[in-house]
């Protein structure tokens, strides 16, 4: 019984030991993974005729009227094709004179019109253009008819105003009226 009292007292704090948790482990530091850049990708924009035909329009617009007649000469000797004929509606849509719009949406109409395959890619910009001309020409005749009704109604208005002063003349001849008698 010693023997048994002396192994317990040396097993029961082991046993107890046991019976305890231990205490959680360290928390492992988490390693967040660096992002890895993406490769750039270089993308050469190489110039299409479309562009070609959008920095010649920027380029006219500041030009004076001699500058364009010139400019159009010189498209006149220019091979026919669809970049050309945009050219030259654009230089005629600049052009501030009798039919120069007019000949633009014709060219323009024209080109949308058009079953070749190389107008393919000019359709969409003859189609902005061709609605922008279009709505413009409206424009101008309104404001043409809007200038024709003030000038008919100055016209008018000086008319008026000239019988009036006929009147004044005519009032200023009379002679006075007599007075009206008295009465009873």
């Amino acid at each position: 019984m010693k023997r048994f009292a002396a192994l317990t007292l040396i097993l029961a704090p082991l046993w107890l030991a046991g019976c305890v948790t231990p205490p959680p482990p360290p928390p492992v530091p988490v390693v967040e993974p660096t992002p890895t850049p993406e490769p750039l990708v270089y993308v050469e924009h190489l110039p299409s005729e479309v562009d070609a035909v959008l920095v010649y329009g920027a380029r006219i617009r500041a030009l004076p009227v001699g500058e364009l007649a010139r400019e159009l000469a010189a498209l006149a000797g220019d091979p026919t094709g669809p970049d050309t004929t945009l050219k030259r509606a654009l230089v005629l849509s600049r052009m501030h004179g009798n039919g120069e719009l007019a000949r633009a949406i014709g060219l323009l109409d024209a080109l949308g019109k058009s079953t070749d395959e190389a107008t393919t890619p000019f359709k969409p910009l003859a189609a902005v253009l061709l609605a922008q001309f279009n709505e413009r020409r409206k424009l101008e005749d309104q404001v043409e008819r809007l200038g024709q009704q003030v000038k008919d109604e100055q016209r008018r208005a000086d008319e008026a105003n000239a019988k009036v002063e006929a009147l004044k003349k005519i009032e200023s001849t009379l002679p006075a009226r007599p007075s009206a008698p008295a009465s009873k």
